[in-house]
């Protein structure tokens, strides 16, 4: 019987690993450094997982490890990775292992710098309610299937496919879509935009050269661009081509594009009309993009995933839409000292179109090993904002988490929707002082 080890398995793309394995009835155990909701879920289904980094305890009987993409030599679990080493066990990182799926169903691998998660669960929505019964890799959990994997038992597989690391050059779909293409990872692609192109179109290459179709959002200059030369079947949307008769529960231009997407999507695999839509009108959305968490105090809170630039604009459109007159306090926090200092002007221009009435600027979340030598704060994020500051937003720059605590508290006792905003610890944060 395989037994996997994975290293880093409180990750959202490990879980579908371990999800998985376990179907297979493998057995799997694993490592992270803190406990949470996503380890005690897997723990439940079989896996024996262990807190902290201790070479150690790797058990015996190991036939495979696989390990997060973000580990490097600096990181905490690196020990683990290094014991592994020493014993000759076969390493892959966790795109690899997937990446042997994607060759055994017909996949379909949804890529783009923002809204592969929405886009990735909206597909596998109503591949599911059409009775196709998919099997769907998502960065994000779903309420009704109460984890971020869906395994079935038909033929198709959708799965989130990240450029951070290169992950999605280890996908082989058939059908490939392209959201957008945005400076981002600028740490991981130092030559920029021009670099992540070619990455990009790097990854289409894995499309079969006869029968490979692209989904992709036809005003983006960089995919029309990376698209030259090959000979798939594209299939370009924009704002004027929106899927006809649409009605989402989400809000937001953005989540209306991502919606025709996953119905072009379907219709290529010949889901009906009717069901596609049927099937949207209910989708319920994915944890952690514009998630309504409940009152708490006086406010309605919200949480976002939104860390980039562009993913903060077009959630604060969307924000703009569904409060529309009430008042809006948003508690930002940025994720990663290299994103903020490489974008650091186009986070001073995010807020310009659809301004909230407070914005929080949180200390920056940062990430083990790859944060060093880099300065820059929140504050700097405010004084990019000083030089254009749309009229009446109060911007509010916070020191540590003691002090980011007492001014989101006082915050939520003013009358209106509080929306907590990164990709790091705000949503883990937040929840904490809401049950003191």
């Amino acid at each position: 019987m395989k037994h996997l080890y994975l290293i880093g398995v409180g990750g959202v793309g490990m879980a579908w690993v371990a999800d998985y394995a376990l179907r297979q009835g493998w057995r799997v155990s694993g490592s992270d450094i803190t406990e949470t909701a996503l380890t005690r879920r897997l723990q439940g289904a079989g896996a024996q997982i262990y807190y902290g980094s201790d070479p150690t305890r790797i058990p015996a009987d190991i036939t495979e490890v696989v390990i997060n993409s973000a580990i490097t030599p600096s990181s905490p679990s690196y020990p683990e990775v290094a014991e592994a080493e020493r014993r000759g066990l076969k390493i892959e990182k966790r795109a690899e292992w997937v990446g042997k799926i994607t060759r055994q169903k017909f996949t379909i691998a949804v890529a783009g710098t923002h809204g592969k998660t929405t886009t990735t669960a909206m597909i596998g929505w109503i591949l599911e309610k059409a009775g196709l019964d998919p099997t769907v890799f998502v960065g994000g959990q779903l309420a009704e299937w109460g984890n971020a994997t869906r395994i079935g038992s038909g033929e198709y597989l959708v799965v989130e496919a990240d450029e951070f690391d290169r992950s999605f050059h280890r996908f082989y779909p058939k059908i490939a879509v392209v959201l957008n293409i945005d400076p981002d990872h600028l740490d991981y692609y130092p030559g920029g935009i021009t670099e992540i192109e070619h990455a990009f179109k790097r990854f289409l290459r894995n499309l079969p050269a006869r029968t490979g179709l692209v989904v992709g959002y036809g005003k983006d200059s960089h995919i029309r661009k990376i698209a030259r030369g090959f000979s798939y079947k594209f299939r370009w949307y924009d704002e004027s081509r929106v899927w006809p008769g649409l009605t989402l529960r989400i809000p937001g231009r953005h989540n209306l594009l991502n919606a025709t997407t996953a119905a072009r999507v379907a219709h290529e695999l010949g889901v009906p009309q009717k069901s596609i839509k049927e099937a949207l009108a209910t989708f319920p959305g994915v944890g952690r993009r514009f998630e309504y968490l409940g009152t708490w105090n006086r406010v309605e809170l919200y949480d976002d995933y939104g860390h980039h630039p562009r993913e903060v604009a077009a959630t604060l459109q969307a924000a703009a839409e569904k409060f529309s007159g009430q008042r809006l306090t948003v508690v930002f926090q940025p994720h990663q000292k290299a994103r903020t200092f490489h974008l650091l002007k186009e986070f001073g221009r995010c807020f310009d179109q659809h301004p909230p009435d407070e914005l929080i600027l949180a200390p920056i979340y940062q990430v083990a090993g790859r944060e060093e030598g880099i300065a820059v704060s929140s504050g700097d994020i405010a004084t990019e904002i000083a030089k254009n500051r749309p009229a009446g937003m109060v911007v509010t720059v916070v020191a540590d988490n003691r002090e980011l605590k007492q001014v989101v508290r006082a915050a939520s006792h003013q009358s209106g929707n509080l929306l907590i905003m990164g990709a790091g610890d705000i949503r883990a944060l937040v929840d904490g002082w809401r049950k003191e």
